[in-house]
């Protein structure tokens, strides 16, 4: 796909996304989460602004769990770039590529550089977009789970 086909695919991720998920990991217990998701097109620049929240679901209550924001752009040679900071202070750039199935939106990211977070040695994201459905999982491998895992995994609609 040409970096403009590849744009103008990129822009079904536009919106306000919200739904729940799981996450999972060797070292953790498991738990549900609620999530927004909200993704800008920048009007003056080559670039996607997102900003993303998550509230655990603990006892028919909800506590603030984690903030990410970023931007999404497409770097020279037409690869989808996420760059990402995090509310844990650990910041992400995660490359790969996008295409369109069925006319559903498919990314596949995996991490190129990972800062501030000792524990971290890579990590990935799936997203897919059909319609108004927004699904996807996030993995990684730490230090104590080398060969990494699944750890989120959650489908938004938008609203």
């Amino acid at each position: 796909m040409d970096k403009s086909k590849t744009w103008e695919t990129l822009r079904r991720l536009v919106g306000t996304w919200e739904g729940t998920g799981k996450g999972e990991f060797p070292t953790i217990s498991a738990f549900n989460f609620r999530e927004v998701l909200e993704v800008r097109e920048a009007q003056t620049d080559a670039f996607f602004h997102y900003h993303q929240r998550t509230w655990r679901q603990q006892d028919d209550r909800e506590i603030g769990s984690h903030r990410e924001t970023g931007f999404i752009s497409l770097d020279n040679e037409g690869a989808v770039q996420f760059l990402n900071a995090q509310g844990s202070d650990r910041t992400e750039v995660l490359r790969g590529r996008a295409s369109l199935e069925d006319d559903v939106l498919l990314l596949d990211l995996k991490s190129v550089v990972l800062a501030l977070d000792e524990r971290m040695i890579s990590s990935w994201r799936k997203i897919q977009v059909d319609g108004d459905v927004l699904a996807y999982t996030m993995g990684m491998a730490t230090r104590q789970v080398p060969d990494g895992t699944t750890h989120l995994t959650a489908r938004l609609t938008r609203s």
